[in-house]
């Protein structure tokens, strides 16, 4: 009979086995808060039924004017909550590249992809940039801006754990391309199969998340136009 080994290595292990989904779960759950919750109007309290008080009896000749009630207006309907669509390139079936980030699963659409790259070894820095622009690499003739977008779509806890970066993912044509630890396969995903994040919600760059393959899906017409503008991070 298998006997149970509880000896503090064995169970460190068995808990990391445990919590390592269940760490990427909630991490992609916190992205999904990105839906905004629309709360319904309240509806306008229903004002008391108005009183007709009878009227003491009046001489022969006066009149008396009855008083109506005050009619009480229905109350607004509720408002709609925003609801989650697609882009325009997700109405059906698509293909994603899957890449990993600090143990971290990230996607990019294969329609948004230009290529992919091992890690150069020759970067040349350029100062006065963001911390996020890690400097410049040549590619068939052309400049590819690199950068780490890592600080602003990891976990704290995530940053630390970060292998040496092992390729470059191109975007925008081959302008910006971004380091990754590794790339993985390309998934065909259902538009059904996404949490589409709302127009409202905080972070941009996100474009969805897959909770069935713990991954989330960036948007990369978001990162190539404010990395352009320098208006990210």
């Amino acid at each position: 009979m298998n006997q149970r080994d509880d000896r503090p290595e064995a169970r460190k292990q068995r808990i990391t086995v445990v919590d390592e989904p269940q760490a990427l779960t909630a991490y992609l759950d916190d992205l999904l808060q990105e839906i905004a919750e629309v709360t319904p109007r309240p509806s306008a309290p229903e004002a008391p039924p108005a009183v007709v008080k009878t009227a003491p009896a009046a001489p022969a000749r006066a009149l008396v004017t009855p008083i109506k009630p005050v009619p009480v207006a229905p109350p607004p309907p509720p408002t709609a909550p925003v609801q989650d669509h697609p882009p325009a390139w997700a109405r059906k079936p698509f293909q994603c590249l899957l890449f990993r980030l600090g143990g971290v699963t990230l996607a990019i659409p294969l329609v948004k992809l230009t290529g992919i790259l091992a890690m150069p070894r020759d970067i040349t820095p350029m100062p006065g940039h963001s911390a996020l622009f890690l400097g410049l690499t040549e590619h068939h003739g052309r400049k590819v801006k690199v950068v780490d977008i890592s600080p602003h779509v990891l976990p704290p806890d995530r940053l630390a754990q970060r292998p040496p970066p092992g390729n470059l993912i191109l975007i925008d044509e081959g302008r910006w391309g971004l380091v990754c630890d590794r790339v993985e396969e390309t998934l065909t995903l259902s538009p059904e199969l996404v949490r589409w994040r709302s127009p409202s919600g905080k972070r941009p760059w996100l474009s969805g998340t897959v909770i069935k393959h713990l991954c989330a899906i960036l948007d990369a017409d978001y990162l190539a136009r404010s990395l352009e503008q320098g208006t990210w991070g």
